[in-house]
């Protein structure tokens, strides 16, 4: 039997497949909410982030257009989500990380899409977490698992690299990353991810469907 698993919203949310048509392709885990919410600001906090979207402006468009704005279609209980109209003139992670520390404000704050999005998650959430979550919540055994993620991606994506669980990358997916995605590290990748691991598996650009099912066979008999 194979479970279906997606953390979404930057690793806010999880989600479990289902074969029930009533609940949809999948269902929430409002438990993994009552984990992650420890020190949630909640909407204190949207309405600081609210404030600061709206200071960021270009000012060389003459006009000052907002760069930053809300994203109330986006954003859930436990992801407040900001689209970026130009990522050049975003601060780094690092500016906004110092901003929240004056403010005493705990949570994280992500790029992604390449820049044209901020998620901002409670403190405890990311996408490598919530793996730590199944094992502990449910006892999976994550050396059975597979995450698939592409060439680059968040801050959090050195975390679901390493590990017992399974790695599948598939390359030509997330190549292009912006200098604000990797601005939290001053390092190269290389350094923190596994060399020559067997538990990490690469596709070619032009892999298919059939190519990804023999990856997951040889990774799952290792």
């Amino acid at each position: 039997m194979i479970l279906m698993l997606s953390s979404g919203n930057s690793g806010s949310d999880l989600f479990y497949s289902t074969i029930n048509p009533e609940d949809g392709p999948f269902v929430i885990d409002f438990y993994y909410h009552s984990h992650i919410e420890y020190r949630w600001g909640g909407e204190g906090l949207r309405k600081t982030f609210v404030r600061w979207a709206g200071s960021v402006t270009n000012k060389i468009a003459g006009n000052e257009e907002h760069v930053v704005t809300v994203a109330e279609h986006l954003s859930t209980n436990y992801c407040y989500t900001f689209e970026v109209k130009n990522a050049g003139r975003v601060p780094p992670v690092k500016e906004l990380r110092k901003l929240l520390r004056i403010q005493a404000l705990h949570c994280n704050v992500i790029y992604c899409r390449n820049g044209t999005r901020i998620n901002v998650i409670p403190v405890l959430a990311s996408r490598s977490q919530a793996l730590r979550y199944l094992y502990v919540r449910w006892g999976l055994d994550l050396s059975k698992m597979v995450v698939f993620v592409g060439d680059s991606g968040d801050k959090d994506y050195e975390g679901l690299l390493g590990g017992v669980h399974k790695s599948i990358i598939l390359k030509g997916i997330c190549c292009n990353t912006s200098n604000q995605l990797l601005a939290n590290r001053n390092y190269p990748l290389s350094d923190v991810m596994p060399v020559d691991s067997p538990n990490i598996l690469q596709t070619s650009q032009d892999c298919t469907s059939t190519d990804v099912r023999e990856f997951l066979e040889n990774l799952l008999k290792s």
